[in-house]
């Protein structure tokens, strides 16, 4: 998960019979009140203020195990690997073990690695720090992992990729892709790589990325109506938890998943963070999206064989 350098030098109270933090100077100069900020998503919150807890039971972590967790600036964040920039203050790691944590989101305190301190996360959703969690365990964020606890995917319905050799060619592609009818482009980007390539890059509206949500879940119902369904502001993540699960079976299976569904391919090592329900998606600091369990799934954990059969893969 990386090491990140962050300080976080208060922890405020919380009232939990108001559901809102106590005030505090320093929190509402550093963010603004959470309940200025996020009142009119308040009554989702409460009812979604025991998902993180269920999701991590879900997932089959064990009373003593560590959890790991990573904050990461919104604003800031990429998708592109598991970990993010070292920059100073983007990120915090956090861990603590599951028979410690508190059962509601308002609640939930983490112990900064950088220095012990308590972490208050809801506090620093509202700042704008994204939540994430180490989806496999290990007994440290520097030791080798020991259980898969899932399988998993990222559909990610907002962003349209595309690489072209020349500028020109991509800006071929642009043009076609603005003239589907279909389509709603919210904005665009063309740069060059590292590689030489021109890299395209285009982003869907709201409107158009909820269609394109109700649609995958059709298309696909038959194949994740078993599974474990998070709904993100662009998509869904969706979790088959594993039981004895074999560590070197887990890469081929993600790839054979992204491949089948074709979702994000990075979401294919064993150290991936995912973005924990119960908390909100904050790119948009005045549209913050609640990332919130949709359907949790059967009870009984999958095994790799099982879903391996199950949906055809070829890992």
């Amino acid at each position: 998960m990386g090491t990140l350098d962050y300080t976080c030098d208060f922890s405020p109270e919380y009232d939990c019979v108001a559901n809102k933090p106590m005030r505090d100077a320093r929190l509402e100069e550093g963010c603004g009140f959470m309940e200025q900020r996020l009142t009119k998503y308040s009554s989702l919150m409460r009812r979604s203020s025991s998902q993180a807890h269920y999701f991590i039971k879900k997932l089959g972590c064990r009373e003593n195990e560590h959890l790991h967790f990573i904050l990461v600036n919104d604003a800031k964040h990429t998708n592109n690997s598991s970990s993010t920039s070292s920059n100073h203050k983007q990120a915090m790691t956090l861990q603590k073990p599951l028979n410690l944590m508190e059962k509601l989101v308002p609640q939930i305190k983490l112990i900064s690695n950088n220095n012990n301190k308590p972490v208050h996360l809801l506090s620093q959703n509202a700042r704008g720090y994204a939540v994430f969690m180490e989806i496999n365990y290990r007994e440290t964020k520097d030791s080798d992992f020991k259980n898969i606890r899932a399988q998993f995917i990222d559909v990610d319905l907002n962003k349209i990729s595309a690489y072209a050799a020349t500028r020109e060619q991509a800006k071929q592609t642009l043009k076609s892709l603005q003239s589907n009818p279909s389509e709603q482009i919210l904005s665009t980007t063309i740069k060059r790589n590292k590689q030489g390539q021109f890299h395209l890059l285009a982003h869907r509206t709201e409107q158009r990325v909820a269609q394109l949500k109700q649609q995958f879940l059709k298309k696909h119902w038959s194949r994740i109506k078993n599974a474990m369904i998070i709904e993100t502001k662009n998509g869904y993540h969706i979790y088959w938890p594993i039981q004895n699960g074999s560590i070197s079976k887990f890469v081929p299976i993600q790839k054979a998943l992204a491949q089948k569904f074709g979702s994000d391919p990075m979401i294919t090592n064993l150290s991936r963070v995912m973005r924990i329900p119960g908390f909100y998606h904050m790119k948009n600091p005045e549209k913050p999206f609640l990332v919130r369990v949709s359907q949790w799934g059967r009870k009984k954990p999958f095994t790799q064989q099982e879903l391996i059969t199950a949906l055809a893969l070829k890992p």
